[in-house]
């Protein structure tokens, strides 16, 4: 083992396969929209919670103010295929209508209990990992 710690440490996370050190990174990014989201702090997301939340979020990603969201715009929250099914008029631009929308496809692909909510470990599913990305 190398003397230098932080020779140390590279070693021990070249050891560690690359999605075992993206997971937690995914998982805490789902508590944090988790708990930006539940406005009423019941520990779960409802559609309306989603739909303020994409809202909000849509409001923070327009960075020119135009009123939609090109590719650019949405970085990684949407795959190439699932913004080009958001953009339901092939405008290559999202309204917020639009952006709202593919939360709640997403919300409803995470509410895998089919109960009308979002809970901490439905967020953790792939499912609600991608919802986080469209909500915080």
């Amino acid at each position: 083992m190398p003397k230098h710690p932080v020779s140390a440490i590279l070693a021990v996370l070249a050891l560690v396969p690359a999605p075992a050190l993206v997971l937690p990174i995914a998982s805490a990014h789902a508590a944090n929209a988790l708990t930006a989201a539940d406005t009423d702090k019941d520990g779960t997301l409802d559609k309306a919670e989603i739909d303020a939340a994409a809202g909000t979020e849509f409001d923070k990603l327009d960075k020119d103010k135009d009123g939609s969201l090109d590719k650019a715009e949405v970085g990684k929250r949407l795959s190439k295929a699932d913004f080009a099914a958001a953009d339901t008029d092939n405008d290559k631009t999202l309204t917020k209508a639009e952006y709202t929308a593919a939360a709640d496809n997403a919300f409803t692909a995470a509410d895998a209990d089919k109960d009308g909510t979002v809970d901490a470990k439905e967020l953790h599913s792939k499912a609600g990992r991608a919802l986080s990305k469209l909500i915080k």
